[in-house]
């Protein structure tokens, strides 16, 4: 990638902080894609592990009363419920393993009740922090929704897979680019005849086209993931949650901008070239 990789932890927009140029930029997406993989495959295995712990903590069976909706008891005194040893293991449960993630603090910290309402709802969070039973109802919630998170991130880890891999491709493409024009532009072109300023030009057009082919790639890309992925209001697509920390928040398209602009200016240089050598000959 001709950029070091930051370190597990590592943030990659604090990584390479003088990486201004559009291709250097886009190598940085490439870490931040890297980084979101490791991190969503590592909550992945920790909601795995804890739907094991919570398969093996035993529930009561009694079932509520129509009176009292899950999550609510009614007032008796004052402060809440005591949490049964059931309740107090799946607790434990949770906070050896989805929040002891190593990224949980710098991405979420939050706290136990809030980790909860926002994985599996306010409804079955106050079920598992201010009941005193661990209803069986409970518990099958509980491994149902963790089911579903387990597989939202395994969905995720298949879209970050392919935007990897194009990112990578897109890397890889634009920088032959960047290095042909670069050298199509050292060219002395004033001092070439029509024949050779000819053929400068068709590369040029080449160049353009693989160029449009890549930003076409991509476009088709961008909308094949947003068919199989939901966000929410707040997060437009996956490339908006991704590279909301980076200067641009679609880095490959960026870049395909700048590498078409340099051939663009190139190609003006060749065809003015044209221009006076046919008015000479004239």
């Amino acid at each position: 990638m001709g950029t070091s990789e930051p370190v597990d932890d590592a943030d990659p927009a604090d990584v390479a902080d003088d990486c201004v140029t559009p291709l250097c930029r886009l190598r940085r997406a490439h870490e931040v894609v890297r980084v979101e993989r490791r991190r969503t495959a590592d909550e992945r295995a920790a909601f795995t592990a804890f739907r094991s712990r919570v398969d093996a903590i035993p529930a009561t069976a009694a079932a509520r009363t129509t009176s009292q909706p899950i999550g609510t008891r009614p007032t008796i005194g004052h402060g809440a419920p005591r949490m049964g040893t059931e309740l107090l293991a799946v607790r434990d449960a949770y906070q050896s393993t989805v929040m002891s993630v190593p990224h949980y603090e710098e991405e979420y910290n939050d706290t136990y009740a809030a980790s909860l309402a926002a994985e599996f709802g306010p409804e079955l969070a106050a079920a598992l922090t201010r009941e005193s039973v661990f209803h069986e109802h409970v518990r099958q919630s509980v491994l149902e929704q963790t089911t579903v998170a387990i597989e939202t991130r395994d969905e995720f880890e298949t879209v970050l897979d392919r935007e990897q891999e194009s990112v990578r491709a897109a890397v890889d493409e634009l920088h032959s680019l960047d290095e042909s024009v670069e050298s199509l532009g050292e060219t002395a072109v004033e001092q070439q005849d029509f024949g050779a300023l000819d053929a400068h030009r068709a590369r040029l057009e080449v160049l353009e086209r693989r160029c449009d082919e890549v930003a076409t790639n991509r476009q088709e890309e961008r909308a094949a993931t947003e068919r199989s992925m939901h966000f929410d209001g707040e997060t437009d697509d996956v490339q908006t949650y991704l590279y909301q920390d980076l200067p641009v928040t679609y880095p490959v398209l960026a870049a395909v901008a700048a590498v078409g602009r340099q051939i663009g200016a190139v190609r003006r240089d060749v065809e003015r070239a044209i221009i006076q050598v046919a008015g000479d000959e004239a």
